[in-house]
């Protein structure tokens, strides 16, 4: 209950119920400009981090490599397995469904950046190369979700190959993606050629543009809020009972391979996450029938919250009484 409270008190997450009460209360929203902006400072500062620990014989370990690893190829299998569910339970349509399926396939970085932040204010220590892992973590269930929408898309005089260019060339091409990607390439550079003043011009308004991105994520969480009243009971448990399930095999995952605390919340927070950023951006041009009225909210209204106050204390507690 303790770790509750004190996220609470985390600036972010104050900005965000800033941001709700903002949303609730007004029309008003933040320029969208500035707010893209923000995502992708946000987006590239996270690759940058991760680019930065490859290479780095103490932080770029065999464990933690492994961990990435088996966190690419979950993502992967992932979706195939959310699309299945959802078939079966919800009245989703083949285009939203795939989509549904692969936001929880993917990864939320807002999320992951909120468990830092938590982890660092109650100095519990983490493996830096978590931040590679995110966003290695956030490319496989794009690929996934794209096959199932190409599949239900399919045509006869659609090729296999022809599938393939049109998944890699919808990625490749998609800015949140292309951020990482820099970001990787920029701090390994930096780490390569001992450009320190370059991380720590980077690194250094994280925080103050983290709050305010943060203000516009509340503004749309209450802005989504007619549209989670028209869910149907399936669909909302899903966003809910999904999470703390991929979270909590994360961590059991993570509890065989690494024995720090940090690092184990942060896996389970990777696999717990929705994507609301990345996925709906890729899948707005290739799924045009999918419903985002449904996919969005359900992400960002439902599942982001839910992780961020009531998720990252649970996985911590988890991960402490495994270890303790």
């Amino acid at each position: 209950m303790n770790a509750f409270f004190q996220l609470l008190l985390n600036p972010a997450i104050i900005s965000l119920l800033a941001g709700i009460v903002i949303g609730l209360s007004s029309r008003h929203s933040l320029p969208r400009l500035l707010v893209n902006t923000l995502s992708g400072y946000l987006i590239f500062t996270i690759g940058f981090k991760g680019g930065a620990c490859l290479g780095v014989a103490n932080e770029c370990t065999p464990p933690l490599l492994m961990l990435t690893a088996i966190g690419a190829l979950i993502g992967f299998i992932q979706p195939f397995i959310h699309y299945f569910i959802l078939k079966k339970t919800t009245s989703l349509d083949q285009q939203t469904a795939a989509v549904v399926a692969s936001e929880y396939g993917s990864i939320s970085i807002i999320t992951f950046i909120t468990a830092v932040t938590f982890l660092t204010e109650r100095a519990v220590s983490y493996d830096t190369f978590m931040s590679a892992t995110a966003g290695i973590m956030e490319i496989p269930a794009l690929f996934s979700g794209l096959w199932l929408i190409k599949q239900g898309q399919k045509t006869a005089k659609t090729s296999l190959l022809e599938s393939l260019f049109d998944i890699c060339s919808a990625i490749l091409f998609c800015r949140q993606i292309s951020f990482i990607f820099l970001g990787f390439v920029a701090g390994y550079l930096s780490n390569v050629f001992e450009l320190s003043f370059m991380n720590q011009w980077v690194v250094w308004p994280f925080t103050i543009v983290l709050v305010l991105f943060m203000v516009d994520i509340g503004i749309k969480i209450a802005k989504q809020r007619e549209a989670v009243h028209h869910f149907s009971a399936a669909l909302l448990a899903f966003a809910l009972y999904m999470p703390l399930i991929n979270g909590c095999l994360g961590i059991l995952i993570a509890h065989q391979i690494v024995d720090s605390v940090g690092t184990l919340v942060l896996f389970g927070v990777l696999l717990a996450s929705a994507s609301y950023i990345a996925v709906p951006a890729i899948m707005r041009a290739q799924a045009p029938d999918a419903k985002e009225a449904v996919y969005l909210p359900l992400s960002l209204g439902v599942t982001l919250p839910f992780n961020i106050l009531i998720g990252i204390p649970l996985y911590y507690y988890v991960s402490s009484f495994l270890l303790s």
